[in-house]
């Protein structure tokens, strides 16, 4: 026994130094895995410790109305695709936007974005939105580790990446101050990659409202250009006679056509929102549409005035443009989109002749050489500006769109002015012949007959709202302001005017969509006109707000026809389930206002405004019902 204790001491003693790395390692791992798993549950468990441990945390500051940009620290892990902070993967720290080609030094890469934030605490339980412009490329989002949005689909390599060029609204709701975006991307098609364009956070409903407000004002330009372009064409085809003039101004109609089509097919991409095209097509029209934009202003520079650009510099600009066109419509973005950098390099030898040839014709004072001047130099800064932008050397937004826009206002404005010269002229001739030839006096009365039942036949249709069927807003101020009159200067004459206003429209068009919305904005228009007398006047006074008129009715009849206009509305029955009230229906609010001799308005304007201040009464007072004036309802 002593023997075999004797030998196990010496076994000890000569292998103590093995034993002693053997306990460190153990303990070493048992502090590794205790830390791994203690950090781990800090995460989970109890996000607010965790969270303020972090030094990249990111607060936020925006407001009920306002928006601010996702910007930030960001922790970017090359080359891998995860959804929660890893500390054994290798980071670095970034900022927002940023491209794969500054990261890493091409633009062909994935990797994942993650960082820490912090929102306000009165907007805890809140619906919240991030705004995702365009990214070129594609990607995913995940909120704490669950996912909420992706475009396109991440992949490590070509073949299991696909992009697509859409912008985006991510909506959640934080039951918590704090918070982890996590952004996987990939890119392997385009030019640009990564999260090159800014994202906005802030409530919901203001994210919504924002990106609603850009795409109408987009809508709007692009839809008030090509009605110019569309204008002008016709103009110049029905002139009838074929020359230089005639074709300087169909060529200008036909770039104000593909100007529209530019700007919408330009950032923000508008044409996203109601097209289902591929992001490959949708980035080879937008190239196509620049290209031949470009070259149908430089032909109408060219018509106008052959001092603006040399006939060599013309011919040499439409080889390129014809050259860039065929390779766009044939090859990969990332062929044709290398091509417009090295063709704008032929651009300062076009500037360089505008230069000269607008030097020119201003010193020689030619017709409208000054206004041609400005308009074309804020037009070329403009596209000098976004070329930059294009290129990531400014940090701005796309300014081409508008200047281009105002560029064919002020051109249609010229043009515009030069018809009202030659009808004045051709006008003052046609009267001189009238004074000539007496005899012809029989039928030019019969023309001005025939003008002025068209015209009459014109005015009644453009009184007509389009959408509804009602009248619009200028047939209802030329009507108000004909009864307002009659009233005033009779005594036996009373005048309603009431206002009225779809309760929480903007809650249904964000639930059904615009065009559910324009079909209840008709329906209630039957419902309104179907409950009132033969001799109502029903207007559309703009967007879900209404106006009806009541001419000569007694005043202890009026609130009874609107009480009946109500309760159709409310009988209609029509569904409207996004409402924050309990009710499940499409409902009106109104205001009234009232006048006779003995009770009079200044003017029209203090008439409606009485009306108006009556709405928002009813309103605040919880909605589907009207208001009158106190002085009315007691003489009830």
């Amino acid at each position: 026994m002593v023997k075999r204790n004797l030998r196990m001491i010496r076994f000890l003693d000569k292998n103590y130094n093995l034993i002693y790395v053997l306990k460190f390692f153990i303990i070493a791992w048992v502090c590794i895995f205790a830390c791994q798993k203690y950090a781990w549950a800090q995460y989970n468990a109890a996000p607010d410790s965790y969270y303020l441990q972090q030094k990249s945390l990111t607060p936020f500051e925006f407001t009920e109305t306002s928006t601010v940009p996702l910007k930030g620290s960001w922790e970017y892990y090359p080359q891998q695709l995860i959804v929660k902070p890893n500390a054994v993967l290798k980071s670095e720290t970034v900022s927002l936007p940023i491209s794969f080609k500054q990261l890493t030094g091409t633009n062909k890469n994935y990797g994942t974005f993650i960082g820490h934030f912090k929102i306000p605490k009165q907007y805890i339980g809140r619906r919240i939105a991030i705004y995702i412009p365009n990214q070129y490329g594609a990607y995913r989002m995940y909120l704490n580790g669950d996912f909420i949005l992706r475009l396109g689909e991440v992949g490590k390599d070509k073949i299991s990446h696909r992009t697509e060029n859409v912008p985006k609204i991510a909506f959640f709701v934080l039951q918590k101050e704090y918070f982890t975006l996590t952004i996987q991307a990939s890119n392997f098609n385009t030019l640009h990659g990564g999260l090159e364009n800014p994202m906005r956070i802030g409530l919901g409903t203001t994210i919504s409202r924002q990106f609603q407000q850009l795409m109408m004002s987009i809508g709007l330009v692009c839809g008030a250009v090509l009605g110019i372009g569309i204008f002008t064409l016709m103009f110049s085809i029905f002139q009838g006679k074929i020359t230089r003039s005639s074709i300087r101004v169909f060529v200008f109609g036909i770039f104000i056509l593909f100007l529209a089509l530019h700007n919408l097919f330009s950032a923000p991409y508008a044409y996203t929102t109601f097209t289902s095209l591929s992001w490959i097509w949708g980035v080879r029209l937008e190239y196509l549409f620049t290209y031949f934009t470009i070259a149908l202003f430089l032909t109408y520079m060219y018509l106008l005035n052959w001092r603006y650009i040399h006939p060599i510099v013309y011919f040499v600009a439409m080889s390129i443009f014809v050259v860039d066109i065929i390779i766009t419509l044939f090859t990969e973005p990332e062929i044709f989109e290398y091509l417009i950098f090295y063709s704008f390099l032929f651009s300062p030898v076009v500037l360089l002749n505008f230069a000269y040839g607008f030097y020119r014709t201003v010193k020689l004072k030619e017709k409208y050489s000054t206004i041609n001047f400005w308009a074309v130099i804020l037009l070329c800064t403009t596209f000098l500006h976004d070329f930059l932008l294009t290129l990531n050397l400014i940090d701005s937004f796309n300014l081409s769109f508008i200047s281009t826009s105002f560029y064919a206002l002020l051109i249609m404005f010229q043009q515009s002015k030069n018809y009202a010269k030659h009808t004045q002229y051709i006008e003052q001739l046609n009267n001189n012949l009238l004074e000539l030839n007496s005899s012809l006096d029989q039928k030019v009365q019969e023309r001005t007959l025939q003008l002025n039942q068209l015209n009459q036949q014109l005015e009644l249709q453009i009184q007509i709202d389009a959408l509804t069927g009602a009248f619009n807003r200028r047939a209802l101020n030329a009507e108000i302001q004909r009864l307002f009159t009659l009233t005033k200067n009779h005594t036996n004459h009373t005048l309603a005017f009431a206002m009225l206003d779809v309760d929480f429209f903007k809650n249904y068009n964000d639930f059904y969509g615009h065009l559910k919305g324009d079909v209840v904005l008709q329906d209630l228009v039957k419902i309104i006109q179907r409950a009132l007398p033969a001799s109502a006047y029903v207007a559309r006074y703009g967007g879900e707000e209404f106006a009806i008129i009541l001419h000569n009715v007694p005043s202890e009849v009026v609130l009874n026809v609107l009480q009946q206009v109500l309760n159709a509305v409310r009988q209609a029955g029509l569904e409207h389930l996004n409402r924050p009230d309990q009710k499940p229906y499409v409902t009106l609010s109104m205001g009234v206002s009232w006048m006779d001799q003995n009770h009079p308005y200044a003017d029209i304007h203090e008439l409606m405004k009485a009306a108006d201040v009556q709405l928002y009464a009813a309103k605040n007072a919880g909605r589907d019902q009207y208001q009158a004036f106190r002085s009315w309802r007691q003489k009830r």
